[in-house]
């Protein structure tokens, strides 16, 4: 069966995160969601629709499926950023020629190559959500439209997404694990004598060769994705998706980090989203809580948004870097390849490849970001490819515009 994952017209209501990558590669639970769908879908014909200026970078991430297809044959339509369970996805497979929505959002169809060819022609799902006289339902499937509900969606996540982990077993250790029933690693993960693991209030998931030294203290619901390193003393408290390639120190609460990041020194860090390649210096810290107890404002996508929690930390895109003693506002965004460095707090809304130095804010100077940037992929084996640089380049040129 054709599958059709898709962005909507609401693409940048998460960003910063979305600027580099499509809402299918948020993270939120273990996985993210195009990761979940592809277990739940592992053998049939994927097919993306990306925002146009993701093209080439998403035919890099993703060479098995197929983007942005200029036909479509029969199929169903996913979209990318709904928290997606075997039922509702059966449930659209067997009615077909049926829009489905949840709060009047169209978040799923099964069309005939006729309907779908008829939407991709007169735009697609990016440039606006399909009209046609098809039958219509609702579903219950969750949407993420904001990050603060990808991290407040995370604890319930992980408890279902460890239907997944198959091969993940209770560790091996003379680490102290309480409920280790609910502990899950793989054989390769290393977790040294001196951590404490407290599975009580939701499962502890340790992905591939991941390191956990001694003194650490590590509470679930959490996730820690493939060759991770916590150091000593570190405390990661429930309600943490940590992806691949990251190195984690100080205290951290509630936070999703895309992957291939640093946060190893001591510092608070909670209810945040970071990207990827974000460094964090020594002493950085976010506040996640007001202190008149009020709900959090964000600025998201140009439009001032209330949250409705008063839990709401700082929200980090791919490249950002805080210097030492970084002290962070609740509610804080920072645009990709933005750095900060300030003695008191810096404003709570960063636009992209800014230079913010004691709440001054000017732009970054593109070579230097981008030597930068090479060296810091070169030091995990990796190159920045010319797909990458367009990408980051056109964020820099609206940026500047």
């Amino acid at each position: 069966m054709n599958i059709y994952i898709f962005e909507n017209n609401r693409a940048l209501n998460l960003e910063p995160i979305t600027l580099t990558r499509p809402t299918f590669d948020v993270r939120c639970g273990a996985f993210t969601f195009i990761e979940r769908l592809n277990f739940f879908l592992p053998d049939e014909n994927i097919h993306l629709f990306v925002r146009p200026e993701l093209e080439e970078v998403i035919k890099e991430t993703f060479p098995g499926h197929h983007v942005n297809p200029t036909s479509v044959d029969d199929g169903i339509w996913l979209l990318g950023n709904g928290l997606w369970s075997a039922e509702d996805i059966n449930a659209i497979k067997n009615q077909q020629e049926t829009l489905f929505y949840k709060n009047r959002t169209l978040i799923g169809a099964n069309l005939t190559k006729e309907s779908g060819q008829k939407w991709i022609e007169s735009g697609g799902p990016i440039a606006d959500e399909l009209v046609s006289d098809s039958a219509k339902s609702d579903l219950s499937t969750q949407v993420v439209e904001y990050l603060w509900e990808a991290v407040a969606l995370t604890n319930q996540q992980i408890e279902k997404d460890k239907q997944f982990l198959s091969e993940f077993s209770a560790p091996a250790t003379e680490a102290t694990l309480i409920n280790s029933e609910n502990i899950f690693a793989h054989k390769s993960a290393t977790i040294y004598p001196g951590a404490i693991i407290n599975a009580s209030q939701g499962p502890v998931i340790i992905a591939n060769d991941t390191v956990v030294k001694p003194l650490s203290y590590l509470e679930g619901p959490l996730y820690l994705g493939e060759n991770c390193v916590v150091e000593p003393m570190t405390q990661i408290k429930g309600g943490c998706s940590i992806g691949p390639v990251c190195k984690l120190g100080g205290e951290i609460n509630s936070v999703i980090i895309q992957g291939w990041s640093n946060k190893s020194h001591d510092g608070y860090l909670g209810d945040a989203y970071l990207g990827q390649w974000v460094n964090l210096g020594a002493g950085t810290v976010n506040s996640n809580l007001k202190n008149n107890y009020s709900d959090i404002n964000v600025m998201v996508n140009g439009v001032m948004s209330d949250t409705g929690s008063k839990h709401v930390g700082c929200f980090m895109g791919d490249h950002v870097k805080t210097a030492i003693g970084t002290r962070l506002n609740t509610g804080t965004v920072i645009g990709t390849g933005s750095n900060v460095v300030s003695n008191g707090f810096p404003p709570k809304s960063i636009p992209p490849f800014s230079w913010c130095v004691d709440g001054k804010v000017q732009s970054v100077r593109w070579e230097s970001f981008l030597e930068t940037t090479k060296i810091v992929k070169s030091r995990r084996g990796l190159e920045l490819s010319a797909a990458e640089k367009s990408l980051l380049d056109s964020i820099y040129r609206r940026k500047k515009t």
